[in-house]
């Protein structure tokens, strides 16, 4: 009999744990913040207290590091990733998926339009350091569904469009219509 595997609701780390500062915040700020909190991101906000993306260790490395500007004066909302989106029900499975397809180190979880929290390759490590790790991964196969807020406006995830045939043409927001 297949073991069940874990909720990502139930591994996530809850909205109200996670530090956040805003697009305007700046990389030394937030920087000083991590390092105050002992974590490795932060949720960035923007002005109506919506999270739009993160600001962690790998974005400091790898996008700020190149602009070759001093930490007090790049705002975060310059170099800040965004989230994935993942639902609190989705299988631990579906969310090292998720990262490993994107080659992200977090998903976002949401419920809706609701940011409940984020679940991290930290979070499922723990998850499947379990007994009978293998045996759980193996008995579900369930099929991905990718959302991704919109880079242009950021209220909202973007849709795909499909032709006559099913086949996909483009993502659209459904808010501000901007298309990939």
């Amino acid at each position: 009999m297949p073991l069940d595997l874990a909720r990502v609701k139930d591994i996530m780390t809850m909205n109200a744990e996670i530090p956040k500062v805003t697009t305007g915040t700046t990389v030394l700020e937030a920087t000083n913040l991590m390092n105050e909190q002992g974590t490795s991101a932060v949720a960035v906000v923007d002005g109506d207290n919506r999270v739009v993306g993160f600001f962690g260790e790998r974005t400091l490395m790898t996008e700020f590091v190149k602009l070759n500007e001093k930490p007090a004066e790049v705002k975060v909302g310059k170099i800040m990733r965004m989230l994935y989106r993942i639902g609190p029900e989705a299988t631990t499975k579906e969310a090292a998926k998720k990262l490993a397809d994107k080659a992200a180190m977090r998903l976002g979880v949401y419920d809706g339009d609701k940011f409940l929290g984020w679940v991290t390759l930290t979070d499922l490590s723990r998850d499947f350091s379990k007994e009978n790790l293998l045996d759980r991964l193996r008995s579900h196969n369930v099929p991905e569904v990718s959302e991704v807020r919109c880079p242009n406006c950021n209220k909202a995830f973007m849709e795909k469009v499909t032709n006559s045939e099913g086949v996909i043409v483009r993502w659209q927001c459904p808010n501000c219509k901007y298309a990939l």
